[in-house]
């Protein structure tokens, strides 16, 4: 009996272990679950990017301020850093939508382009191109005021100059403030404070 019941024992031992044998090898050759990559959103074009400062800056009585520039561009690094720097930031966010348009990328940097932008780019830096940053000053209806090429007071947009790009030299610096002041309410201390940030040279 006890000899019996061992025998049965190992029977139903063997009998569970061949069942679980091909349960463990169906789990081993399942095949494993793949991430699908999610593509990166397309870049906005550059039109709807500008309506929409074109609303904002018309909700609440500002300019649009635009700025076309690249992820490479130290020079425009160094601008978005000054803008936003704390004794300057509340200065142009009280007068301007602050906004920007990526042109000029390649390879793998190429599909952060906002679509249309460098064809606005051209139409005011010209088709040589100017550099970058590049930046325009716009009216909420689309007007373009002013733009980053200096020229004399009342020359019309787009019509010659060369780029301020991001304003270091006393001529560009000089151009810069007067755009500002042309474009914004800022007082005459307000505009010495964004100069003398632009001016400094660390």
């Amino acid at each position: 009996m006890k000899r019996a019941l061992t025998a049965v024992i190992a029977w139903t031992t063997l009998v569970a272990a061949a069942g679980a044998a091909p349960m463990k090898a169906a789990t081993a050759t399942r095949p494993a679950s793949r991430a699908v990559a999610t593509p990166a959103p397309a870049p906005p074009s550059a039109d709807s990017v500008l309506a929409a400062a074109y609303r904002e800056a018309a909700a609440t009585h500002r300019k649009v301020f635009v700025i076309f520039h690249a992820s490479w561009c130290g020079w425009c690094h160094r601008m978005d850093s000054i803008m936003k720097a704390p004794v300057c930031q509340p200065l142009f966010e009280k007068n301007y939508v602050v906004t920007h348009l990526v042109i000029l990328e390649t390879g793998s940097k190429a599909a952060l382009v906002n679509p249309g932008a460098m064809e606005l780019y051209t139409k005011y830096a010209g088709a040589q191109g100017q550099g970058i940053p590049f930046f325009l000053i716009i009216n909420p209806d689309g007007t373009v005021l002013q733009d980053s090429r200096i020229k004399p007071e009342g020359a019309a947009p787009g019509s010659w100059g060369n780029n301020t790009g991001c304003p270091d030299s006393d001529e560009e610096l000089t151009y810069f403030v007067r755009l500002l002041h042309e474009t914004s309410t800022l007082s005459d201390t307000e505009l010495k404070t964004i100069r003398a940030q632009f001016a400094r040279k660390s």
